[in-house]
């Protein structure tokens, strides 16, 4: 390989270690008030662990290292970014003789995903800290999301778009609170708001899991009777999944092919026997150990899963990521950080990834 490209290439491994190390402390995903603070001398630790196992030596790995340590953000998603912050980062039963408005979404007459590309707006009702679902009142939320869908559709050539919502259900939090789960859900009625908002404008709606100190499917099974209504989906984010002893923020979590292939089991059997459409199934991702044995992920034919290349950073980490994690699966989504990303990607930069599903948070 020539001087050049092992120069860019030192340069993307530095960056990626800097990314992983820095995300417990700048990446929190609820509503809390403060997250861990990670010193420059634990960045120094990481990265030279990185390097040597990367066969980098010590001062290219510490070329991209900021100086100073980085400061404790906690909740604080859509502040102003420093150069040195590049973080990559339900009725409990749907009432019988219900029905759908004729403007339910038009990609439910045809096989999920193909042909078209879903274009989602992410966030938590309760908070503007969580991304522009929290941030703009529902009308107005709506109007916007189907403009850019309207940009995405004339840029995207024959592939169709369908707009949908992304609203996070169950919220890690720093306290266990009064069940031990580090959870806090979005109660019935603003979630039953949202899933109406949704349908009534010809919308999907994805419910979002962070799990917690839970399990995948204690934590499926709450939203299952919400997704009898064909526009429902779902989302898993291992980040806040953790393990006995650890809290929600102060590390990143992760699940196994077991947990992934647990929940589509228990989508499909739930999809089988009331003869429901197919569902999407979302699954985070921007670190290696976040979702791990990935090669033991089995197909469920009911269940279209998209592995998302999550975080925010730059441009050029965010697209190497992406190749990595969400590229080889078969279906891929790609997320943007409308106040986060460093270089917000341009609608032709992200069609040039081909993703399936594209989230903005």
């Amino acid at each position: 390989m020539a001087g050049g490209g092992r120069g860019f290439y030192l340069l993307v491994a530095a960056a990626l270690v800097l990314l992983a190390a820095a995300n417990a402390a700048m990446r929190p995903g609820g509503l809390w008030d403060g997250s861990s603070v990670l010193g420059s001398s634990d960045l120094n630790t990481e990265m030279e662990r990185a390097a040597a196992a990367e066969g980098l030596d010590e001062q290219a790995a510490v070329a991209r290292r900021p100086d100073g340590e980085i400061e404790q953000v906690g909740a604080r998603l859509h502040g102003e970014v420093r150069p040195e912050e590049l973080t990559c980062a339900v009725e409990a039963q749907v009432g019988p003789g219900m029905s759908f408005s004729p403007e339910m979404p038009r990609v439910l007459q045809l096989s999920l995903l193909e042909g078209y590309q879903i274009l989602s707006y992410y966030g938590n009702p309760y908070t503007a800290d969580m991304g522009i679902l929290g941030e703009l009142e529902p009308e107005a939320l709506v109007q916007e999301l189907k403009g850019h869908a309207q940009l995405y559709d004339s840029l995207n050539g024959p592939r169709g778009v369908q707009a949908a919502l992304h609203l996070v259900y169950a919220t890690a939090q720093p306290d266990p609170g009064p069940e031990g789960l580090y959870l806090l859900y979005v109660d019935e009625e603003t979630l039953r708001d949202y899933i109406d908002l949704a349908r009534e404008n010809g919308l999907l709606i994805f419910l979002d899991l962070q799990i917690g100190r839970s399990d995948v499917e204690s934590e499926l099974a709450k939203i299952l009777p919400y997704l009898e209504q064909p526009h429902v989906h779902a989302a898993l984010d291992p980040e806040f999944a953790m393990r006995e002893g650890k809290v929600p923020g102060e590390s990143i979590g992760s699940l196994d092919a077991a947990d992934v292939n647990a929940a589509q089991a228990l989508i499909q059997g739930f999809l089988e026997e009331r003869d429901l459409p197919d569902k999407v199934l979302i699954v985070h991702q921007f670190t290696r150990d976040m979702l791990t044995n990935p090669e033991l992920i089995e197909d469920y034919p009911r269940v279209r899963l998209v592995i998302d290349m999550d975080g925010f950073g730059p441009s050029e980490i965010k697209r190497v990521k992406y190749g990595w994690y969400a590229a080889p699966a078969e279906y891929s989504g790609f997320k943007l950080f409308f106040r986060h990303d460093t270089d917000l990607m341009s609608e032709q930069e992200v069609l040039a990834l081909e993703p399936d599903v594209i989230i903005y948070q």
